[in-house]
């Protein structure tokens, strides 16, 4: 029996997917440690809808469980995350809100199922709900998870694959990892500017208004990334980190936590990141200009991959797109 998907936004189920039923992410447990590992490597394991939902999902099981005390969120295969999905064509087939104006950005998953947080055109365009929603609650589950949350980075970490490992409480990369926001130059503002209170100012702006990746040593540098070792280790010094976090009582883990997060909230944090969100919502009702309107027109005649290599070529981005979705 095929097993119903239901659309609706991570923090309000109707129906929850057992662990062992994730399709779009792997869920371990390995002693203390807890492993969410998204599962999608043919397409660098980009971030639908379905995808967020299964992450909140996996991280409120783990915070939940007694056994485990660190979480590590990685990627399988040959990158952690490339993006959000933008793949076109999907958006079309699953918005069951036939005036919904997103549908002409070809946006894959852009289009709320049956039980989401859609309102109706005007309501919905001044606050971008749906990208505010399922994008902004998973970010802060992992903030305000009662455990740690590490992200193991290797390969690509683009765009939305940033943000996600921007919310971790820590990042540990691989030298060779590629760290970047390439649709900042054609496509939309960065979401959240999180970057800002890992790398301060001038180095968030020089990320931003370029769009070229770190790699992982310049992101350790930088103070994006917790630390930094070679590719044919990263398993193996994450794993040694999260047992040796993992032994100190998870109460005073839990405490820890807490009181570091407080201590950006004092400072603006929460309230940034908002603010953030309204800036870009309201970008996005402009379209960003011709750079954004000419993406979305190669994307939907040639296929997403023509028009990352229009962008790439276009800016002298510095990296392959290969088949990454941003």
């Amino acid at each position: 029996m095929t097993k119903k998907k239901i659309g609706l936004p991570p923090w309000k189920y109707e129906e929850r997917i057992p662990t062992d039923d994730f399709e779009e992410i792997i869920y371990e447990k390995d002693g203390p440690i807890g492993r969410l590992i998204l599962n999608g490597p043919e397409k660098r394991n980009p971030l639908s809808y379905a995808r967020i939902c299964e992450l909140a999902m996996g991280l409120h099981e783990m915070d939940m469980d007694p056994d485990i005390r660190v979480v590590i969120i990685k990627g399988a295969g040959s990158a952690f995350c490339s993006g959000y999905d933008l793949t076109p064509g999907k958006a079309q087939a699953n918005n069951p809100n036939p005036d919904d104006y997103r549908k002409s950005i070809a946006w894959a998953d852009v289009g709320d199922p049956p039980g989401g947080v859609y309102y109706d055109p005007k309501k919905d365009h001044p606050t971008f709900a749906k990208y505010e929603f399922f994008a902004r609650e998973l970010y802060f589950r992992i903030f305000d998870l009662h455990k740690p949350v590490i992200a193991q980075v290797h390969g690509y970490c683009l765009a939305g694959g940033t943000h996600l490992a921007g919310f971790c409480d820590l990042r540990i990369v691989a030298e060779d990892a590629q760290i970047g926001f390439p649709t900042i130059r054609q496509l939309t503002i960065e979401g959240y500017q999180y970057e800002v209170w890992l790398m301060g100012a001038s180095r968030a702006k020089h990320f931003l208004f370029t769009g070229d990746p770190m790699d992982g040593r310049k992101a350790y540098d930088w103070g994006w990334a917790s630390d930094v070792h070679p590719a044919d280790r990263l398993d193996e010094e994450t794993d040694k980190l999260a047992r040796s976090i993992a032994k100190t009582d998870p109460v005073l883990l839990m405490s820890t936590k807490a009181a570091v997060n407080r201590q950006l909230e004092l400072q603006g944090f929460r309230t940034g990141m908002r603010w953030s969100m309204d800036v870009h919502s309201a970008g996005v009702r402009g379209s960003y200009g011709s750079n954004a309107d000419e993406f979305w027109k190669r994307s939907a005649e040639g296929g997403l991959r023509s028009a990352v290599d229009w962008r790439d070529d276009h800016f002298g981005i510095e990296y392959p797109a290969g088949d990454a979705t941003q």
